[in-house]
C-alpha cells in the first residue's frame, strides 16, 4: 500500500454548501483507515481548527492560514511564518487607497500570520493582487480566493504547505492528493499534478489535471488505483 496524503481545501471544496457530505465522510474514514495521511489546506485562520472539531472532521494536519501554520491534531504548531510588524503596517497603509475594501486585518504593532481585505467581487481581488506586487512582492505572498485578498508572509502558500507535510512524513511529491476550486488553490493543484472539484472557478477546472464531484469521488478513485 502506498502512502499518500491528502491536502483538501474547505470552502467550496470540502465543505459545499454548508455540508460535508456523507460520502465524503466514509472516503476519509477509509483512506486514514488504510494508514494514508488526510489533512485540509485553507485560507481560514487558526480558529479553524475549533470548526474541525466541531464538525467532528478527522484529520491528521491542519495547513491554515493559507500555508502561514500547520497545526498537528493536538493543535501543536508544526510550522508557522509571520509577517513583520512593519510590513503589516505597510499593507494597511495601501490597502487604506482602496474605498471598495472592507478590511478583516487590523494592524496591531506586532507581526501577523496574514493579512485579509474582501472586495466587491473575485476580479476586482485579482486587479489589487496585481497592483500590490511591485511594492510587495519581495516581501510577501498575495493570493485571490473569491473576492478576497489574502496576504502571507514571503515563501508562504498552500504549495508549500503541502511540502513542508510531505517532507515531515518522508513522503515524495507524487504521493500528495491536492484538491481545491479557486485562484488560491491553483498553484498547488498544479505543482502536485492534483484535482478541482467540479464547481469550482472555470479558470481551475480550465488548468486543473483532474475533475471530480466531490472530495469523496476523488479518494474512490485514487484508492481504486
Amino acid at each position: 500500500m502506498k502512502k499518500m496524503l491528502i491536502a483538501t481545501d474547505y470552502d467550496g471544496t470540502l465543505n459545499r454548501n454548508g455540508v460535508i457530505d456523507e460520502e465524503t465522510r466514509a472516503a476519509i474514514d477509509r483512506w486514514r483507515a488504510d494508514g494514508r495521511y488526510f489533512g485540509v489546506v485553507t485560507g481560514r485562520d487558526v480558529d479553524f481548527y475549533d470548526l474541525a472539531k466541531e464538525k467532528l472532521l478527522p484529520f491528521d494536519y491542519l495547513i491554515v492560514c493559507n500555508g502561514c501554520l500547520i497545526l498537528s491534531q493536538e493543535k501543536d504548531i508544526l510550522y508557522e511564518s509571520l509577517i513583520p510588524a512593519d510590513t503589516f503596517a505597510e499593507l494597511e497603509k495601501a490597502m487604506a487607497r482602496y474605498d471598495d475594501a472592507v478590511f478583516f486585518s487590523g494592524s496591531d504593532g506586532k507581526p501577523r500570520h496574514h493579512y485579509y481585505a474582501t472586495f466587491p467581487s473575485a476580479e476586482r481581488a485579482l486587479e489589487v493582487r496585481q497592483a500590490l506586487l511591485p511594492a510587495f512582492g519581495d516581501r510577501v505572498s498575495v493570493f485571490v480566493n473569491g473576492p478576497h485578498v489574502n496576504i502571507g508572509n514571503k515563501g508562504t502558500g498552500k504549495t508549500e504547505g503541502v511540502g513542508f507535510m510531505l517532507r515531515r512524513y518522508s513522503l515524495p511529491p507524487d504521493a500528495a492528493a491536492v484538491v481545491g476550486d479557486d485562484y488560491n488553490d491553483l498553484d498547488m493543484i498544479l505543482t502536485y499534478q492534483g484535482w478541482a472539484v467540479d464547481s469550482g472557478k472555470p479558470d481551475v477546472l480550465r488548468k486543473a489535471p483532474h475533475v471530480c464531484r466531490s472530495v469523496g469521488d476523488m479518494i474512490r478513485r485514487l484508492m481504486e488505483t
